[in-house]
């Protein structure tokens, strides 16, 4: 291409698509897809931190990231606190 840029005058996503949110899983930043999307819902269908199980975060996130078997126990930690402090804002 003799050192030209194409440009196909679009973005790599679509400007609907689900947002990466960076997480500490573990002490490690992870991107997590949908993060805001799956609150957002967990909150409007009236889930409260308490009501939402671990598994329940760990599935829910599993459509959208991988999430390895060995480690879903730190992802379920780190989604719950997230989700503690997501709530935490709204109820402001």
């Amino acid at each position: 291409m003799n050192g030209k840029v194409m440009r196909l005058g679009k973005t790599c996503c679509p400007s609907g698509a689900p947002k990466v949110t960076m997480v500490n899983v573990g002490g490690v930043k992870v991107g997590i897809i949908a993060l805001g999307e799956i609150f957002k819902k967990l909150y409007e269908s009236g889930k409260n931190p308490e009501d939402v199980k671990k598994e329940e975060l760990v599935k829910e996130f599993s459509i959208y990231n991988y999430i390895p078997s060995e480690a879903q126990n730190e992802y379920a930690e780190a989604l719950m606190e997230e989700y503690r402090n997501y709530c935490k804002e709204k109820s402001k």
